[in-house]
């Protein structure tokens, strides 16, 4: 989450960061699990069809279906990517 973070404070993405609680942990973790923009954005999008046809999170799924067997092989280290998980622990 620390590199999530970071991120959000580099400068590409620092005039995003309209308030400090966006930078809270917690927060992060909550509004990535929930799918949600970590910034509080509308999508970028050209019309209003599209806009309005992504706004909202991001739907969940638990199939594990074209999931990268990469992943698949090293569930135990990148549980946090697999269906029905999100909670990253502390590193």
């Amino acid at each position: 989450i620390s590199e999530f973070v970071f991120k959000m404070k580099a400068y590409s993405h620092n005039d995003r960061v309209r308030f400090s609680h966006f930078l809270n942990p917690k927060r992060v973790q909550r509004v990535i699990c929930k799918g949600a923009d970590l910034f509080d954005m509308l999508p970028e999008e050209y019309t209003f069809k599209e806009i309005i046809g992504k706004m909202g999170p991001i739907p969940h799924s638990f199939s594990a279906v074209h999931l990268p067997s990469y992943l698949l092989e090293n569930a135990e280290k990148y549980r946090f990517l697999l269906p029905g998980n999100c909670i990253r622990e502390d590193e």
